[in-house]
Formats: structure tokens, C-alpha cells, sequence
């Protein structure tokens, strides 16, 4: 009990001090109790701290362990998302799946817009490479491979996402395929894609995929193999990045999510929609964060 009044009184402390008005903001159905309990570090930001200059028509950077909301630019405006869409695709079939369940691709996705990595029909893969293809390299073909493989058809897989959206309370998001392609009713906003991105960095598989530059897939039989390397440019540079996805459309722009963790260990999302410079502005956010923030 004093443990968890603990943690209200500091959090009340930071909701309350002038400098984080209007800066700050938490999901409350994200929020768990229990998360008192364990006490995490609450950033506090420095008083000749100045935010960064993001060109980019929506941003957020958010504190991963208490959801607090460190630096917000249209964060509730609904957007297209392109890619980064199948970052819910990749919860679904983790939340279902086994990593070494086998899938048979059941239909020619060849003909699908977008990045692929020629998947062949009829051919056998593993739920974990084929998540490799869809969080790496971004393959819009296994992500229709894993759709099909989980409901049977894509529209039962984009109806399904719908309602993970509805579950994790992402109110301004809605889906109308598994890839991103652009669509007048497929769209999310900064926060929203903020929560999503937490909620599946809780799942080990997810974070390890992610943070691969490269990868080579081998079909079950081992006769077709797949290589290819990661669309986020930030993994390998100075900063600490972890990774999560990248995004780019016409409706979209130049989109991308980071995680990044610091020398104490203490981790931050940063979400760009529609970015002039999406790797340059990611790499200013998180290092704003980082160097005017205090755990």
C-alpha cells in the first residue's frame, strides 16, 4: 500500500509541475496497477531543456516503462500509417502462433503492391521466418501469407485486427488490410501506433526481430531461401537503437518507430508520421530525450 502511494504522489509531482503542461500524457487503459508497484524511474524534464524541431506532420516520444508522453506533435490526428501496420499483423500471429507451427502459403501473392520477398505459392515457411520477412524486411507477401494461414482469408485477418484495436482501446485506428497499403479507412494516429508498439515490445520474439539488420530464411524443405536486410537505417548507429518499423507510402510519407535505450537502461518509442527526414528527425527525438530528461 505505502509503496503504491509512493508512486501516485510521484506521479501526481510530474503531472503537476508547469514544466510538463501540455507535454505530457499516459494511456490510462494502457496503465496496469502493478506498475506502481515496481516503482519505475519517472522522467522529469530539465528546465533549459528546449524540444526538438520535428518537421514531420505528426510525432510522439514516449517513455516505455510508464507511458508518459515526453514530446507530442499532432499525435492524435488520424493518418495513414503505411508499413507500420504490421506491427499489429505481427501481434495477431504472435498472440496465436507458436514460432515453429509451418505454414503452407496458400495463394500467389506476386501480384501484391508494395515489398516483397517473392514467397511462392505452395510453399512451406515457419511462422518465425516469415515474421523475420514481414518485421525486417517489410514483405508485404508474408503478411498476406500470414493472414491467410490465421483466419483463413485476409478479410477475416483485417476484421480481426479491428478488433485487437478495439481491445487495446487504439480508438483512432482502423485497419483495411494487413500490409499499409494506402486506403481512405486504414489509418491511425502517433499515439495510438505509441501504445501498439509498447504493447508488442512486451513480447520477446517481436523485440529480437526487430533489432536484426539482415536475415536468411530457408523454405521447410531448405530448396528456396530468402535473404534480405532491414529498412531502418538507425539500427547499428551510434544510438542505442533496438528497432521497430519503418513505413513509407504515397499517403503516408516517410514514416518510422524506434526504440531506443540509454547507458541506465531506460528506453523511449519515437513515432514520426510523415516525415521530411524520418531517420534524421528520429535520431534528434531520441537524443532530445535522453539529454534533457532525468530518471
Amino acid at each position: 500500500m505505502l509503496r503504491s502511494l509512493i508512486g501516485l504522489i510521484l506521479l501526481a509531482s510530474v503531472s503537476s509541475d508547469p514544466l510538463f503542461e501540455g507535454q505530457y500524457r499516459a494511456s490510462v487503459d494502457d496503465f496496469q496497477p502493478m506498475e506502481l508497484l515496481e516503482l519505475s524511474p519517472i522522467p522529469r524534464l530539465k528546465s533549459s531543456a528546449i524540444a526538438p524541431d520535428i518537421g514531420a506532420k505528426a510525432a510522439i516520444l514516449m517513455d516505455y516503462d510508464t507511458g508518459l508522453v515526453l514530446y507530442k506533435k499532432n499525435s492524435d490526428e488520424q493518418m495513414a500509417m503505411a508499413s507500420l501496420t504490421k506491427i499489429m499483423t505481427a501481434i495477431i500471429i504472435l498472440e496465436n502462433h507458436a514460432l515453429d507451427e509451418v505454414v503452407t502459403v496458400g495463394s500467389n501473392f506476386s501480384g501484391i503492391e508494395g515489398v516483397k520477398i517473392w514467397i511462392r505459392q505452395y510453399e512451406q515457411l515457419y511462422v518465425e521466418d516469415l515474421l523475420k520477412a514481414l518485421l525486417i524486411r517489410s514483405a508485404g507477401d508474408a503478411a498476406m501469407a500470414l493472414a491467410e494461414y490465421h483466419s483463413g482469408s485476409v478479410e477475416a485477418f483485417v476484421e480481426e485486427m479491428n478488433e485487437r484495436a478495439r481491445t487495446l482501446n487504439l480508438t483512432d485506428t482502423h485497419f483495411e488490410n494487413p500490409i499499409g497499403l494506402d486506403a481512405d479507412d486504414h489509418y491511425s494516429t502517433a499515439f495510438d501506433l505509441a501504445i501498439l508498439s509498447k504493447h508488442a515490445l512486451h513480447m520477446s520474439a517481436f523485440r529480437s526481430i526487430v533489432g536484426m539488420e539482415e536475415a536468411r530464411i530457408e523454405s521447410v524443405d531448405r530448396k528456396i531461401d530468402h535473404y534480405f536486410k532491414t529498412t531502418n537505417k538507425l539500427l547499428g548507429s551510434y544510438l542505442n537503437i533496438l528497432g521497430v518499423k519503418t513505413g513509407t507510402t504515397y499517403a503516408a510519407g516517410e514514416s518510422l518507430i524506434n526504440l531506443a535505450r540509454n547507458e541506465a537502461g531506460r528506453e523511449v518509442i519515437a513515432v514520426l508520421l510523415n516525415s521530411p527526414d524520418r531517420f534524421q528527425e528520429n535520431k534528434s527525438m531520441i537524443d532530445w530525450a535522453f539529454r534533457s530528461h532525468e530518471w
